[in-house]
């Protein structure tokens, strides 16, 4: 996910223009507009099917698992290392269904934030497309819940002013992604407890279709123009099901032999954070060096046997080891 921000956002390609209040918002995507991916060295990894970590510094890679500062769950990529065209996409859609996690909140710990989202792209580049809900704590200890859309480069917009019905804990959300040209991105949000539908067709030639995503982050938070790396809000538990992707043409999901499945942990390191400034309407390469006040992390649990389903555990203290 990126970073949440609240300040007036513009989308070059999109012919939306929305302001917010300027408080803090964490909207999706790691900070993969904002943060560089860096290459593991191979002495410091052992035999692993991911050769790059999303927006990281420091990143372990254990077998098929890859341990990050921001992101949690899974990821399927295109097989082979050959660069994909955007004119021809490998992943042409994803969808995932979850219930938004109740987040435990308190004056002592302070804000922190969490993101539960599905996407394309941004594992290894800086470009991305998703749909999430957030569950987060305020500075005063209470809970704030919010869905949103975003695509990086391009600062995120919170939906919440778009929809008029709520975002709450318990609600059974679906999020779906859809390439339907090279230009093309359809980005649909359903909340089945409230009944609200939120879809909207952008005109974004930017996209990374070559991974498909399914997320829980601790995003930067942004107020006004000043970035940080957030402190994972304690959500519990949370269960990702009827999950699904279409790579070439093909449906499949975390049981397919298509494509390369990898398992996400999240173990807050050093990240870079993006520094704002007041007429951006995309976040660039450059920031600061931050890391979670929070020692919290995410822990994915193994698949489903057909590939559909997978929960995702809040682990208090993750920053020594996995």
């Amino acid at each position: 996910m990126v970073f949440a921000f609240a300040v007036v956002a513009a989308i070059v390609a999109v012919v939306v223009v929305e302001s917010g209040s300027g408080t803090s918002h964490p909207a999706a995507v790691p900070a993969t507009a904002s943060v560089r991916t860096t290459r593991v060295a191979k002495s410091a990894r052992p035999t692993c099917k991911t050769t790059y970590q999303p927006l990281v510094i420091d990143a372990h890679c254990y077998g098929t698992t890859a341990v990050t500062p921001n992101w949690s769950g899974y990821v399927a990529s295109a097989p082979g290392r050959t660069r994909l065209a955007y004119k021809h996409p490998y992943f042409t859609h994803v969808t995932g269904t979850w219930t938004v996690p109740r987040t435990k909140c308190s004056r002592k710990q302070g804000a922190t934030s969490s993101t539960v989202w599905v996407g394309l792209g941004g594992y290894t580049t800086r470009n991305q497309e998703e749909v999430g809900t957030d569950s987060n704590c305020t500075a005063a200890g209470k809970s704030q819940y919010y869905a949103w859309f975003e695509l990086v480069p391009y600062l995120s917009y919170q939906t919440f002013p778009n929809i008029k019905d709520r975002v709450l804990a318990g609600d059974t959300v679906t999020g779906w992604v859809t390439v339907l040209s090279p230009r093309l991105v359809d980005l649909k949000l359903v909340n089945h407890t409230r009944g609200w539908t939120f879809e909207k067709k952008i005109d974004f030639a930017s996209q990374d279709t070559s991974t498909a995503d399914w997320v829980v982050e601790a995003p930067a938070d942004c107020v006004r123009f000043t970035c940080h790396e957030a402190s994972l809000a304690n959500f519990g538990k949370v269960t990702m099901h009827d999950i699904s992707a279409v790579g070439r043409g093909v449906s499949g999901n975390l049981a397919s032999t298509r494509w390369r499945v990898t398992r996400v942990k999240l173990v807050p390191t050093q990240v870079i954070v993006p520094t704002i400034s007041p007429s951006a309407t995309a976040a660039g390469a450059g920031g600061k060096t931050g890391i979670a006040q929070s020692p919290a992390g995410g822990t994915p649990g193994p698949p489903s046997s057909d590939g559909s389903t997978f929960s995702l555990n809040w682990i208090p203290n993750a920053r020594h080891g996995i």
